[in-house]
């Protein structure tokens, strides 16, 4: 028989085969948008913490969901939209099954890192029934996180002066610390000291009738001070208070960060920057709701630079995603390696993403209090599957004066204190003085300056440098120097147009899964017009 045309029935499966085949181009964008919206694949279970009690007994528990993924070039606000849109969405059904059920109870939700505080009744509800949520990844306590332990003063050997002894005596103008890490050189030099940068300092509170302690407000008749203090309690629920510090912790790192010269001498590496105070610790400790809590203030009231001189020893892979989403936001995390001595360190502050800081004593060595280590990134059980971190890296990035540091104390005095967490302020106020010499320097740019700039001692050991020094002594006036070089040289502009384009979380029907739709479309249904117009 000899060959026809196609018949018509022949023509429309044709049709109908392409109209099936169509929607496979759609997986690039769908498998996309499931993988931001953290649709968890059908045969993976949620991590239980294994130290979560299961006698019956009513337990606080922090759900853990999955976060979105931000793409490289998200500016700061495009970044934060993505990380609360996707919270609000991940977590909505979560919520509304916590409402209906009996033994569950809902006391905080944080957008920074995906994640819900329940008050569970155990005897009710099993941890694995939030299985059923394709969000939800993790469910673990709510541990503590605490003012790393103060060194013993036969550990802190190197001595200092109180900024009123160095007062009376007229001997200088600056603390010790100030003085070694060379933000004096900054304020002459460039005229910055901070003006225009937000500090949010994460501790025990602080004492804002300190005549060294200028706290930012909104409102300067209102003694909430709001806007530039919070107080959170241990699930994360903001607490209505006037500011107060809880111990003498937050007063004397606040001083460090931005303290003035009231005394006649200067305690604050950035003395013009706008200081905000986030009460998380209680007297020691707090718990890692307070911590999220705490940042995610600091994130929202647009903080610059975030100081946190507390940490829980060990590897806590609950608090990469804060740090890295803080960052996203645009914000230099500063953090404490600990006081636990060699081969040790703490988190937030060994965190890849954290700025992380050590001690030197006035002689630049390391106390054999500050601590330090090499850190495999396989050690961080739970880590996040995107993480970036390299397979090995060394903390602290850097060290600062933190040996007899001399600043505020609650009553209006002054006192010299030991620890890392001393020495982290002071590059969370060198940051400062970089942000305000150059405000739209990038969390990497700032870091690229401090780091790059600092100095190690030349009768350090080498073979111990990088987890005792890191990249060496921080020196703000030579990152000034290199910040405003690089700036200054290269050609960076803020792409402000991703604020204008949808992002890929609203987008449904992303570009590439659009192109390649439209194209096995356009390729049906040329076949059907070649099969239709087909010689007989």
């Amino acid at each position: 028989m000899a060959a026809g045309r196609p018949r018509p029935d022949a023509v429309g499966a044709l049709v109908v085969a392409c109209l099936l085949l169509a929607p496979l181009g759609a997986p690039f964008a769908l498998g996309t948008a499931g993988t931001d919206a953290g649709t968890a694949a059908a045969d993976d279970s949620i991590v239980v913490d294994d130290e979560l009690p299961t006698d019956g007994t009513t337990v606080e528990v922090v759900v853990r969901l999955t976060d979105p993924t931000v793409p490289d070039g998200a500016s700061d606000a495009e970044a934060e939209r993505r990380l609360e849109s996707h919270a609000e969405a991940t977590q909505d059904p979560l919520l509304e099954y916590a409402d209906d059920r009996r033994g569950l109870a809902v006391e905080e939700r944080f957008w920074l890192t995906n994640a819900v505080v329940l008050e569970v009744d155990t005897e009710r509800v099993e941890y694995e029934t939030f299985d059923r949520f394709d969000a939800v990844e993790a469910v673990h306590e709510n541990f503590e996180v605490s003012v790393p332990d103060p060194p013993a003063r036969a550990n802190a050997t190197a001595s200092g002066q109180t900024a009123a002894t160095a007062a009376a005596a007229g001997e200088s103008r600056t603390t010790d610390g100030i003085a070694q890490v060379n933000a004096p050189a900054v304020w002459d030099e460039y005229d910055a000291r901070g003006e225009g940068v937000r500090v949010a300092v994460l501790d025990t509170g602080v004492d804002p009738d300190h005549p060294d302690i200028d706290l930012a407000t909104e409102d300067p008749s209102d003694p909430t001070y709001p806007g530039g203090w919070a107080e959170f309690d241990a699930t994360g629920q903001r607490v209505e208070s006037t500011p107060h510090d809880t111990a003498v912790h937050g007063t004397h790192v606040s001083g460090t960060v931005a303290g003035g010269a009231a005394s006649g001498t200067a305690i604050g590496v950035a003395p013009d920057a706008e200081l905000l105070h986030g009460l998380v610790l209680n007297e020691t400790s707090g718990t890692f709701a307070q911590i999220v809590a705490g940042m995610e203030w600091a994130v929202e009231r647009d903080a610059d630079v975030l100081s946190m001189s507390l940490g829980a020893t060990g590897r806590y892979a609950q608090l990469i995603d804060p740090v890295r989403n803080a960052r996203e936001s645009g914000v230099v995390v500063v953090g404490a390696v600990g006081n636990e001595g060699t081969d040790t360190s703490g988190s937030p502050g060994n965190v890849y993403e954290t700025l992380t800081v050590g001690a030197i004593d006035s002689n630049g060595a390391v106390p054999s209090f500050s601590g330090g280590e090499r850190i495999a990134r396989e050690e961080w059980v739970g880590a996040p599957v995107d993480w970036t971190a390299p397979s090995s890296y060394a903390v602290p990035d850097v060290v600062a004066p933190g040996v007899d540091v001399a600043s505020a104390v609650p009553g209006g005095g002054y006192e010299a204190l030991p620890g890392t967490s001393m020495a982290t302020p002071h590059v969370s106020g060198t940051a400062a003085l970089l942000l305000s010499i150059e405000p739209d320097a990038t969390p990497t740019e700032i870091e690229a300056a401090i780091t790059g700039t600092a100095r190690v001692p030349a009768d350090a050991d080498g073979e111990t440098v990088a987890t005792r020094y890191g990249a060496g002594v921080v020196d703000a006036s030579a990152a000034a120097d290199s910040i405003a070089t690089v700036r200054g040289t290269s050609d960076s502009t803020a792409d402000s147009s991703i604020d204008a384009e949808p992002s890929v979380d609203d987008d449904p029907f992303p570009t590439a899964a659009v192109v390649a739709s439209g194209a096995l479309v356009a390729v049906c249904l040329a076949l059907i017009v070649l099969a239709r117009h087909s010689d007989p």
